[in-house]
């Protein structure tokens, strides 16, 4: 996968909430929309975390949450990023499974596409 550039790979129909919305609200997205990760934004699109399947694990076995317990106590917030022009080559964190998810920000961090494990698996299935 020599030199491939993170954009040319990167989902950009992206599953977002806020860091207000309730973990109901987010478990209700993910289900609703079968993703297994959501991205938690600001009111400009600005990366504030990362919500995952792991995350509501976490959440229940500690909290037994009620509907009300807010997005930004459950999330992960030190996400690990990549740009539309790193080449995919670099994000070892997805080679190396230490992340199935990686969301793709501009200088701002507002968040432009998010690059997965499956995204991965299917360029290599396209070059056969």
């Amino acid at each position: 996968m020599t030199d491939v550039p993170v954009e040319r790979l990167m989902s950009t129909d992206l599953v977002t909430v806020s860091v207000e919305a309730t973990a109901a609200e987010a478990a209700t997205l993910m289900l609703e929309t079968g993703v297994n990760s959501i991205l938690v934004v600001d009111g400009a699109g600005r990366l504030e975390g990362l919500l995952t399947g792991t995350d509501f694990v976490t959440l229940v076995r500690e909290n037994d949450p009620e509907d009300e317990t807010p997005v930004g106590t459950c999330m992960t917030a030190d996400v690990v990023t990549a740009s539309r022009t790193d080449s995919v080559d670099a994000l070892s964190a997805l080679a190396d499974g230490e992340y199935t998810h990686v969301p793709v920000t501009d200088d701002e961090r507002v968040v432009v596409g998010m690059l997965s494990t499956t995204d991965l698996t299917r360029h290599l299935a396209e070059r056969r």
